[in-house]
């Protein structure tokens, strides 16, 4: 079957953003405006598709195989009861080890569609691949650390069962967008830290040897620093998704309250010299997840003398086609190339 494409039309501003008055059902404000972003030390990709891409299914002449709903890790939720959390892999029908990559789908901390973007997964697949797309706690049923926690728990089973699915356990990658893209941050930056490791296989590391954040969260005190004060201001509240995924969805408290927990959630106050090569991308005109989330990380990350590179991309929205784009694909798989296959 081939790939489908649905072309998708994004109306595009410079500096300012149309605002709305009413907030969305997590008490979010569209902001008025977006202050720009100091992208010196960034690379600034201009006109970009904004076609949308998607892959239905397979194609029957691939291959590569779709594997479905493996089982990778039992938990529980936050109110105690069992979960069982699982993966998609895309692996290769020959018995050629290749390097594995880890996608962390996005969801606003409150779903983890491991289905989502095949398309993107697909694509990094066929350049020499194995990856899997992983479940994780989600506001409903936990919060942060325990979705920490099952990615590093996918990574360690993953190397567990490398040989049944062609994967060099020496050379796995972990990428994410949006809340994925902020898991995958706290992954790479965590690589040792064993608070974070839980459940099976613990006798595998879950250290990464690259990390991809696509318009991910560094600072969760610091997601509307870009906004208007309204909007700014409304990832403080109550409903805001923000504190539920940090303290529990019944806790009562935001991303302000007790800061020394809050400070554990934050990717930026784990980076060090030891952590993996980091690639972030981000798009000029994001109204979810402010501009300067990723490059608050790329800067700690260079200060701490790691090997980061951060692209923007003029008009790019949250999670918009641009990121779909034949060029992002390349720099995505060059980077992956570089640091897992030489």
């Amino acid at each position: 079957m081939k790939t489908k494409y649905i072309l998708g039309f994004i109306v595009m501003a410079i500096f300012i953003i149309p605002a709305f008055a009413q907030g969305g059902a997590d008490g979010l404000l569209m902001p008025k405006f977006i202050k720009p972003s100091d992208n010196s030390t960034s690379i600034l990709l201009k006109d970009l598709s904004k076609e949308r891409r998607f892959l239905r299914e397979i194609p029957a002449d691939s291959e590569i195989n779709l594997l479905k709903d493996i089982v990778y890790h039992k938990s529980q939720s936050i109110d105690g009861d069992p979960m069982s959390l699982s993966l998609d892999l895309l692996i290769y029908k020959d018995s050629k080890i290749r390097p594995c990559v880890v996608y962390v789908v996005g969801g606003g901390f409150s779903s983890a569609a491991k289905e989502r973007n095949l398309y993107d997964r697909y694509e990094v697949a066929k350049a020499g691949y194995i990856v899997a797309s992983v479940q994780y706690h989600v506001i409903s049923n936990g919060i942060y650390s325990d979705a920490v926690g099952d990615i590093k728990a996918a990574i360690r089973y993953l190397r567990a069962n490398a040989k049944e699915y062609g994967i060099n356990p020496d050379k796995i990658a972990v990428w994410g967008e949006s809340a994925g893209g902020y898991l995958a941050a706290m992954v790479g930056a965590t690589n040792g830290v064993k608070e974070f490791e839980a459940g099976e296989n613990r006798n595998q590391s879950s250290d990464v040897q690259a990390a991809i954040d696509v318009y991910g969260l560094s600072d969760l005190t610091k997601i509307g620093a870009d906004y208007d004060e309204a909007a700014a201001n409304a990832h403080f509240t109550l409903i805001s998704p923000d504190g539920k995924f940090i303290h529990g969805k019944n806790s009562g408290l935001t991303s302000l309250d007790k800061p020394e927990v809050v400070a554990k959630a934050n990717p930026i106050n784990y980076v060090d010299k030891n952590d993996p090569p980091f690639l972030l991308f981000h798009g000029t005109q994001d109204v979810s997840v402010s501009p300067s989330q990723t490059l608050l990380m790329h800067n700690s990350l260079r200060e701490a003398g790691v090997n980061s590179t951060r692209y923007v991309i003029e008009g790019a929205r949250h999670a918009s086609a641009e990121f779909s784009d034949p060029q992002v694909i390349t720099i995505i798989v060059d980077f992956l190339d570089k640091h897992l296959k030489h």
